[in-house]
């Protein structure tokens, strides 16, 4: 079924066995999400905070729980954690920004 009205976006459905930076296929939604906000979010949220809103939840949920446990090193592994996360998140809310769906796992610029 596709859609003729101006300005509407077909999302197909995510092929079957995986996609891209392994596990599930993250989609693209309406409206994207903010790449600026995503990177804001793991900078100075755990970590991890903008992966869950863009839809990485699993990686997400990883990047806190590295962050959290990384305080024990006096916050450096805390606080390269939000350093990474910012960077690779705002990379993958680029990704979908523009359309192209992101793997549950794709790190950077590994687009496949």
């Amino acid at each position: 079924m596709s859609s003729s009205t101006p300005g509407s976006s077909y999302t197909p459905p995510p092929p079957a066995g995986g996609g891209a930076g392994g596990g599930d296929l993250v989609y693209p939604t309406q409206p994207p999400k903010d790449p600026i906000l995503v990177l804001v979010l793991n900078l100075l949220l755990l970590g991890g905070v903008g992966y869950i809103i863009i839809g990485q939840k699993t990686k997400g949920i990883v990047a806190i729980v590295v962050w959290v446990l990384g305080l024990a090193t006096c916050g450096v592994v805390s606080g390269l954690v939000g350093i990474f996360g910012a960077i690779d998140g705002y990379m993958q809310a680029q990704q979908l920004q523009q359309g192209h769906p992101v793997g549950q796992w794709t790190w950077f610029s590994d687009h496949r």
